[in-house]
């Protein structure tokens, strides 16, 4: 694990002015430093001390006077300045993507979940349903359920213009609808048996569209899925047949869990597995291609992802106040960055899964 001095070291240029400037220091009273202020959050977002412990480390090391409440609404004051230097992170080149022409008029948004097992006795686990702009790397929305709940487009309140991104797990006809009745929009995985696809009220089979692609070429096919009350809702499925390299690595994985699991998987999900099939419902002026490789953007940043979901469980997840959560949350981001920064591994090369 990265050590706490070492996340300080890669702080950007100015983020002790921005403190001031972002108000997570107003008053010089209990923490008047930012460089005590970032230590004693990082304890807590890195370390996973508690809040008793946070408040015993600062009067000991002479960080600051303050209890453990006083520094959970300090900490809380903090999500703007962790947002600040997230943003000047993603400027010194640890995100090596710029956002597309006519990608412009959306916000766009990756979306995950991780399980978060509470302190102590009861050892509860939670689901954390986190939204994340894809550009920006911010905190957008966060949404705490148990383990229990599935991860589903409909834990995130939808707003016009926004695209979500997200993989096969979240390809369902009901998060689609009601992604689209808050006028959004997304760009999801399909999986073999995630709904039926229709053309004139007739089901048609994808996998017979999606063998006569030829090697390098994109299928742009129009047509419905079912949603509530039987209604159909148009949508585009846009799909090309993965890399001989992604192929193998495909049916090596198919092949292990056939091992692992002593069951069969049919010729037919095999096949349909060789190819990269989303569905969406942006406009044809946006061109398949377009979306195939805005979808990448989701795999780039996986390695992230997989660091951001592993420090999520250092520390005690706040389920009270909002204001906590997103602190917690964009407090992590900012690690998992750094982390990635320090590590020198961002160049995000793409593979196909």
């Amino acid at each position: 694990m990265v050590s706490v001095a070492r996340l300080i070291q890669e702080m950007p240029i100015g983020y002790e002015a921005a403190c001031y400037d972002k108000n997570a220091i107003q008053r010089k009273r209990g923490i008047s430093d930012p460089n005590d202020l970032l230590m004693l959050s990082l304890f807590h977002l890195l370390n996973g001390c508690s809040l008793n412990e946070v408040s015993a480390i600062a009067k000991l090391a002479k960080l600051g006077n303050v209890s453990d409440v006083a520094f959970m609404k300090r900490f809380e004051k903090c999500n703007d300045w962790f947002k600040w230097i997230i943003s000047n992170i993603v400027t010194d080149g640890i995100i090596t993507y710029d956002k597309p022409e006519w990608l412009k008029n959306y916000r766009v948004i990756a979306v995950d979940a991780s399980d978060v097992t509470e302190k102590g006795r009861s050892n509860r686990i939670y689901r954390l349903h986190f939204a994340i702009d894809l550009f920006k790397m911010e905190s957008l929305q966060y949404n705490i359920t148990t383990n229990r709940t599935g991860e589903t487009l409909c834990n995130f309140t939808m707003t016009p213009n926004d695209l979500y991104i997200a993989d096969r797990a979240y390809g369902t006809a009901n998060g689609i609808e009601h992604c689209l009745s808050g006028e959004s929009n997304f760009i999801l995985r399909l999986r073999k048996n995630s709904f039926k696809i229709y053309n004139n009220n007739i089901p048609i089979s994808l996998l017979n569209h999606l063998r006569l692609l030829k090697d390098g070429e994109a299928l742009d096919l129009n047509a419905y899925i079912q949603g509530s009350n039987k209604r159909m809702i148009p949508i585009r499925v846009c799909a090309k047949r993965k890399t001989a390299d992604a192929i193998i690595r495909t049916q090596k994985q198919i092949h292990r869990k056939e091992s692992k699991k002593q069951f069969k998987v049919t010729d037919d999900t095999k096949d349909f597995n060789n190819y990269i099939i989303l569905v969406t419902a942006l406009p044809n002026e946006i061109t398949a291609n377009q979306i195939l490789e805005l979808y990448r953007l989701r795999w780039q940043i996986e390695l992230y992802f997989k660091r951001l979901k592993s420090i999520m469980n250092y520390g005690e997840l706040p389920k009270r106040r909002s204001e906590s959560v997103f602190a917690w949350l964009n407090g992590k981001i900012m690690i998992a960055l750094l982390i990635e920064k320090i590590l020198g591994k961002s160049d995000f090369s793409p593979q196909e899964k």
